[in-house]
């Protein structure tokens, strides 16, 4: 009896030492390697198969493809021939471009926008009834032809007006003394006039300043940033509350704007010339959300080319938690 119980220990060791293993197990120990491996982080191949042979990493479920890569900013979430592929309307809702413009319908392995219905499923839908097909695109159909054209937006503005800001956090209303500085006041009271502050960001805030303006539409920034102000001589101080054009350097400013959250005299120095004042809702602006959205922890601020050049659609997708502006209205 001892003599079978050590054959049998002999043998049990030699087929371990011969690498032997049931299926199971070959599975499990490949799905741990498939896991660490590159091409696996990558695609999202994250499951051991061994049936039929040889063993190979495959995609198999859900989880795999959500662990790839390509998934996590491409919405490519279904398990298909091993593969994780865009073949259902989940997968594209799954894809932040997709949220903010609509484009909702899974075609041939991509998400296109094919109706309204697509459209009606977007952020900017929800937001702003841009709920209307247009080519590919989700369009407003009361976009203003001023935005895309600086030239049929040129009104002197009046003395005084007040402009209403509405945001998830509460309304604040800005009053303009078109005496304070006048080129300012002007491209102020056209742009809100055009809608152009419609939808944009609160992507730079700290103790100091709340700085919003650029365009939710790339196409739109790209026009007016190249339509730069003179400078307004300095007549106010930048104190808490005041309203001016960032000055980065002489003869720069355009659409952007930054209202103070404290003192910031030092500016009056630096051409800075507030053309309005907060009379109304500061402690809204207090509670904006600071840090551009801390998308992490102590995050910067958007770079202000890649902010020009992918609007919305960039910061909806690096910047989940800043805050924007829902409408802004003359008064």
């Amino acid at each position: 009896m001892a003599r079978i119980r050590v054959a049998v220990t002999i043998a049990v060791s030699f087929l371990a030492l011969s690498g032997c293993q049931t299926v199971q197990d070959k599975e499990r120990d490949l799905t741990a390697q498939c896991k660490r491996d590159w091409p696996c982080k990558k695609s999202g191949l994250c499951t051991g198969v061994c049936t039929p042979e040889p063993c190979l990493c495959a995609a198999r479920t859900p989880a795999d493809c959500t662990q790839s890569q390509d998934c996590n900013g491409v919405g490519q979430c279904t398990p298909k021939d091993g593969k994780c592929v865009v073949a259902t309307n989940v997968d594209c809702a799954r894809i932040a471009a997709c949220k903010a413009t609509g484009v909702c319908t899974a075609k041939d392995g991509i998400c296109v926008v094919g109706s309204d219905a697509d459209c009606a499923q977007s952020d900017l839908c929800k937001d702003q009834r841009r709920c209307s097909l247009k080519g590919s695109s989700c369009i407003d159909a009361n976009f203003n032809p001023a935005l895309l054209d600086p030239s049929k937006a040129g009104e002197n503005a009046p003395e005084k007006f007040k402009t209403k800001f509405v945001t998830p956090k509460g309304e604040f209303v800005v009053e303009v003394t078109r005496a304070w500085a006048p080129i300012a006041a002007d491209r102020f009271y056209n742009l809100v006039k055009i809608g152009y502050y419609d939808e944009a960001a609160f992507y730079r805030v700290d103790g100091a300043q709340a700085e919003f303006g650029v365009n939710s539409k790339p196409e739109v920034s790209a026009v007016w940033a190249s339509m730069k102000l003179k400078d307004d001589p300095n007549k106010q101080s930048n104190d808490r509350g005041t309203v001016a054009f960032p000055r980065p350097y002489p003869n720069s400013r355009w659409g952007p704007v930054v209202i103070h959250l404290k003192d910031n005299r030092d500016l009056n120095q630096v051409g800075y010339a507030p053309f309005g004042k907060v009379v109304q809702g500061m402690n809204v602006l207090d509670a904006i959300t600071k840090n551009a959205g801390e998308a992490a922890p102590g995050s910067k601020p958007p770079d202000m080319d890649k902010l020009i050049h992918g609007g919305n659609m960039f910061l909806k997708a690096n910047y989940p938690q800043m805050d924007f502006i829902t409408s802004v209205s003359l008064q």
